[in-house]
């Protein structure tokens, strides 16, 4: 059987799931919050380390519940990700670390 792991990072939380191929049913999911900075009116910005560290915080779970389920990791046939779209980050290109927070808008 295949299973597709998928991770929805949003403005508000990201996601993880894990789907059965063959009948589109859950069977496995995670869930962490995200916490919004909101450094003036109008303006919505994350720490891109919680961004990261939220979503392999939901592979993990998610994965591990599947597994608890009976279901092997080489059974997982492929990742779908969704994101914010307009969200941006600037990352240092030598230490890979952020620069500032993600504006998010």
């Amino acid at each position: 059987m295949a299973y597709v792991l998928a991770v929805d990072q949003g403005t508000s939380s990201t996601r993880a799931i894990v789907i059965d191929c063959s009948t589109g049913s859950i069977i496995a999911e995670h869930c962490e919050t995200l916490v919004s900075i909101f450094p003036k009116e109008g303006y919505v910005e994350i720490n891109p380390v919680d961004i990261l560290s939220t979503t392999l915080q939901c592979i993990d779970a998610a994965v591990e519940i599947a597994e608890e389920k009976g279901i092997s990791t080489d059974e997982i046939a492929g990742l779908g990700i969704t994101n914010q779209r307009e969200t941006t980050i600037v990352w240092d290109g030598l230490t890979g670390e952020p620069l500032y927070n993600a504006i998010v808008w």
